[in-house]
């Protein structure tokens, strides 16, 4: 099982190494992670979700498996930091991101690599049905915890610009209508999504931080530990309650296993949240994503 694992975390190391050793100029991860958050991963979200098959069942079933969690433990997670906690608001902000945003580009990677096809394509229909919402939470909450003040219309300018989710909600909509791209447009679209992985996962690496100045240590392990035990178990007892399908339960619970997503820096920085702490806390569930998930698949298959 680790050797489905292991290539996607020797990317992220090179990632690391890339920024440890300056192998390249200073500007190359600034422009690939713009380049890969902009046009890239959209192009591998509006490709790949514009050839699933939305089955009314299914898709029924996945967010129950997905969603539901999802609402749950971020809802929880909110009613804790509304209690005096002495933890400032930006920090808040990223908590709640790092509870409940998946790493799309480790998902789909991994999954690629741990499961079937169809069932690899069971995972990129939970991350479709979940990153329109799971964004829309994120940038709510960083409108009213981060640096700035919160206004409607800053929060329906930052969602309705969003390139995730207008890329999701492009590709469930060519979905369900039936439309098809011309052949040359979707291939263009293909390859840029294969790029979107490279470049994501060399991000993540990039990205890591290996300090312990400014650390907040009860919000990393409590964020972390809501986002890669609670919310996968979580999501696993609802899928035994509901009786979701086999398939169906062990995409979803992988889903929710995800550790947290790089972007949620990006969003941080660009949005006055703690990035630091975000930082932080996509290190910490990366590295340790490489021993949950696969005890998480191990637990989800003898429930099975």
């Amino acid at each position: 099982m680790l050797e489905s694992i292991l290539p996607v975390f020797l990317v992220i190391s090179l990632g690391v190494a890339i920024r440890h050793y300056s192998w390249l100029p200073a500007e190359f991860f600034p422009s690939i992670e713009k380049f890969s958050y902009n046009i890239a991963f959209p192009a591998l979200l509006f490709a790949g979700t514009a050839k699933l098959g939305f089955h009314s069942g299914q898709v029924a079933e996945l967010a129950v498996a997905t969603l539901l969690p999802t609402f749950l433990v971020v809802g929880i997670t909110i009613l804790m930091l509304l209690l005096p906690t002495g933890l400032p608001d930006t920090s808040r902000s990223s908590v709640v991101q790092g509870a409940m945003r998946p790493n799309s580009y480790f998902g789909i990677a991994v999954s690629s690599l741990f499961f079937e096809p169809k069932a690899a394509s069971l995972v990129m229909l939970a991350m479709a049905l979940c990153l329109p919402f799971v964004n829309v939470i994120a940038v709510i909450v960083l409108s009213w915890w981060g640096g700035g003040k919160p206004n409607f219309q800053s929060v329906l300018k930052a969602l309705i610009s969003n390139p995730i989710i207008l890329a999701t909600f492009a590709g469930i909509l060519a979905s369900l209508s039936g439309l098809t791209l011309p052949g040359p447009v979707m291939g263009a679209l293909d390859i840029l999504g294969k790029s979107a992985l490279a470049m994501g996962l060399l991000c993540v690496g990039g990205g890591l931080v290996f300090s312990l100045q400014g650390l907040r240590p009860v919000a990393l392990g409590y964020t972390s530990l809501t986002k890669l035990v609670a919310l996968p178990l979580v999501a696993a007892k609802i899928c035994l309650i509901f009786s979701i399908s086999t398939p169906v339960a062990l995409a979803g619970c992988f889903y929710c296993a995800l550790p947290t997503a790089p972007n949620a820096y990006i969003l941080a920085k660009q949005m006055g949240g703690d990035s630091r702490l975000m930082a932080s806390l996509i290190t910490v569930q990366t590295l340790l994503a490489a021993i949950t998930i696969p005890i998480s698949k191990l637990f989800l298959t003898w429930m099975a």
